[in-house]
């Protein structure tokens, strides 16, 4: 099997409830809804250009079906459309910014892209946001590290949602965190994930699409195991013990290490009022640590290893991580993206809302 060859199993035509949306088409029309609320241009390209590459990545969740709920939050002042993006302090490895009520994948550029900038002097440098809002798919932010042959990471805080180890309420946050991981030949390594058996935004889609969740991802409001979407109310950690230890662990690099508050400390009477989505990135340039093509050359010896060792029964490949979105951006980006109708029609009234065309029509 060539491993570059299109991958058989990835949808390329629609289902009985999808149509296909060029990602240009889902890219325009999510920049001119955010210019017509008063972003300006150039980041309204960028913040929509990041959304329609998550659904080209298949990770509709979090990509334009976000951009709803995106605008309302501008539009009921929560989201400032033209933040003044500030360095709080910084040293020649580290910066902490002030998001100013931004979006999140403005404010999640700027950070991942200062982190680059400062690790390509010090081999590895980090950047904290504060005062942000919710940046997406955490892997829009890692990936920009790969363009610069770096390592890169990328975190943020979200709220509460998830239940401790043994718990039944919804107490510490569903925390998503990426890296990616740059290769020569072969696709980069990308590990995107949240701590809880499954994103939120997850658990919409497989309500959108009338499907029952799997067993042990959910509770409902009273504490008891649920396979339906429409009762989900607390989210599980994946693996029991080690999710919820690697949930605490990411809440302290995004929560209290760059805004002094924890998930679980949100509604305090001093914090009323506040923004609290926070996040952490951290660049690592390879080069500082090995040669380049010495590391890429390992990796893609190590990807080849991986993909032709020995297969359980009745499994056809054995996928990297990263490997099925990457496999998805590279078909659709020729014939379209699969988008549930639900998700299509909502775009379509927000831009007639805002009197934006509908490329799709």
């Amino acid at each position: 099997m060539d491993p570059t060859a299109p991958d058989p199993t990835v949808r390329t035509t629609p289902g009985p409830d999808e149509q296909l949306v060029r990602v240009e088409q889902l890219r325009e029309l999510a920049s001119q809804v955010y210019q017509k609320v008063g972003v300006p241009k150039e980041e309204a390209d960028l913040v929509a250009g990041l959304e329609a590459e998550t659904d080209l990545r298949g990770v509709h969740s979090h990509g334009t079906r976000a951009l709803p709920s995106y605008i309302r939050r501008i539009q009921e002042g929560k989201t400032n459309p033209r933040p003044a993006i500030q360095v709080v302090r910084e040293g020649p490895s580290f910066a902490l910014l002030e998001g100013d009520r931004g979006l999140g994948l403005l404010t999640g550029t700027r950070a991942i892209q200062m982190a680059i900038d400062k690790a390509r002097k010090t081999g590895i440098a980090a950047v904290a946001v504060r005062n942000s809002n919710h940046f997406g798919a955490a892997a829009n932010f890692a990936l920009q590290a790969l363009e610069h042959d770096m390592v890169g990471f990328a975190a943020s805080s979200s709220s509460p949602g998830l239940a401790p180890y043994g718990g039944a309420s919804r107490l510490v946050g569903n925390h998503p965190f990426a890296y990616a991981v740059p290769a020569g030949e072969e696709r980069p390594l990308v590990l995107d994930m949240a701590c809880g058996v499954s994103a939120w935004g997850r658990v919409g889609t497989m309500r959108m699409y009338g499907k029952p969740l799997a067993d042990n991802w959910v509770l409902d409001k009273d504490g008891r195991p649920t396979n339906d979407p429409a009762q989900a109310h607390i989210l599980l950690p994946f693996g029991s013990f080690k999710g919820y230890g690697l949930t605490m662990i990411v809440d302290a690099l995004t929560g209290i290490l760059p805004f002094g508050v924890s998930t679980c400390h949100r509604d305090a009477p001093e914090f009323a009022g506040q923004t609290f989505s926070s996040h952490f990135f951290y660049a690592l340039h390879v080069e500082s640590f090995i040669p380049l093509d010495e590391f890429k050359t390992e990796m893609d010896r190590t990807i080849r290893t991986v993909r032709s060792s020995k297969r359980a029964e009745g499994v056809d490949r054995i996928y990297l991580p990263g490997e099925i979105e990457w496999l998805k951006k590279e078909a659709w980006s020729q014939t379209g993206i699969p988008i549930h109708n639900d998700h299509i029609n909502s775009l379509a009234q927000l831009a007639d809302e805002f009197g934006v065309p509908v490329p799709w029509r």
